[in-house]
């Protein structure tokens, strides 16, 4: 019988954000979802994480926007360049290739709301 859990502070709980992109609000499934966390030190990023949802058989982490990310001020345009990163090497199949322009926006929003910049 499990009674309690103790979880290490987390240097990520401040700034995080989830975002779920559906059809409609009614349907459970997203075209695209995009889970995103930043350990800020003033301005810049010491560290991210940015895992997205409904673009892969798993959910998918994107070392690549990572990187792009670290060190870096947390601005819209880093977000732009860890969106390109991250989708570099999308290769759509006939009828999703919409999801690589979607995933790319989603990718910049949720990094905007994790970083409080909007």
């Amino acid at each position: 019988l499990i009674v309690a859990i103790d979880l290490p502070k987390s240097s990520f709980a401040k700034n995080y954000y989830y975002l779920k992109v559906r059809d409609r609000a009614s349907y459970a499934f997203a075209l695209v979802a995009v889970a995103a966390a930043l350990e800020l030190d003033g301005g810049r990023i010491r560290q991210a994480r940015v895992v997205m949802g409904s673009v892969a058989h798993k959910p998918w982490r994107s070392q690549e926007a990572e990187a792009a990310l670290s060190g870096r001020p947390a601005s819209e345009e880093n977000f732009r360049k860890a969106a390109e990163a991250a989708l570099a090497g999308a290769k759509p199949l006939a009828h999703n290739a919409y999801k690589i322009e979607l995933g790319k926006r989603a990718i910049v929003r949720t990094l905007m709301r994790a970083a409080r910049l909007i």
